[in-house]
């Protein structure tokens, strides 16, 4: 090695043993952690960088059957992301707020997708033709429905159909016995006919409780990176008017 040569080497290896020592330099790090999706939502500027890199994401992935507005489409029988009623998550209890995780998890596993850790607590059985209800009964509950939802209904059938629907039918092992369902296993809430993702007329009621309901949302998990399910997360979050779920 020429003499110039070496002492180029050690001017450089003083060098960076000086910038080590300079108190408060910056020492290289070999692991960056990724911020949460829940601190990110926490930073006004990060979520706003989120909102912005998540609404292509949102077109894309989801708009084709929640809508470019999500606003749900009728056709799909998929809920409004905007309005203030939540399905699923809401684990939080300390302040009953929907958190950016919780929907980062459902983007990530999906709901009944086939996926080991999607959302599948519960489906709306089948109730009708050769299940537990007879026509009769079928057509009671439905009345009581209606009467939980606000519409109007056949007087002469509640008595009956509130039997079923707290009895042989076990309506309110998953929708409560007010109707008000559980945000936390993606039940309906019965006195929201708005929410309704299947119809809310005497025709669809009957319908869902003939024939059963088990919506599926796929499993983004390998196919969008854990940074686009972040900022997917944090516009859907956005979008809502509320994130209380009771």
């Amino acid at each position: 090695m020429s003499v110039s040569r070496a002492m180029t080497v050690v001017a450089g290896a003083a060098l960076a043993l000086a910038a080590l020592a300079t108190p408060g330099a910056a020492l290289p790090s070999r692991h960056h952690t990724p911020r949460s999706v829940d601190a990110i939502w926490a930073d006004p500027a990060a979520r706003a960088r989120a909102q912005q890199a998540g609404a292509p994401l949102f077109q894309k992935h989801c708009a084709q059957c929640h809508g470019a507005d999500a606003r749900g489409l009728a056709g799909h029988h998929t809920p409004d992301l905007t309005d203030d009623r939540w399905l699923f998550g809401g684990e939080d209890i300390d302040t009953f707020l929907i958190r950016a995780s919780d929907i980062a998890f459902t983007i990530r596993h999906g709901i009944r997708s086939g996926d080991p850790r999607a959302r599948n607590l519960a489906v709306m059985p089948a109730l009708g033709v050769g299940h537990s209800l007879d026509p009769d009964e079928v057509a009671a509950v439905t009345e009581y429905v209606l009467k939980l939802s606000g519409q109007p209904f056949d007087a002469t059938q509640i008595a009956a159909g509130r039997e079923t629907f707290e009895g042989e039918g076990g309506c309110y092992d998953c929708h409560t016995v007010q109707g008000w369902g559980d945000a936390a296993i993606g039940s309906t809430d019965l006195t929201r006919p708005a929410t309704y993702l299947y119809g809310h007329d005497r025709t669809a009621i009957a319908a869902s409780i003939t024939q059963g309901r088990a919506g599926v949302s796929p499993a983004f998990a390998g196919k969008l990176t854990p940074a686009e399910i972040r900022d997917l997360s944090i516009y859907v979050l956005a979008r809502a008017k509320s994130r209380k779920y009771i």
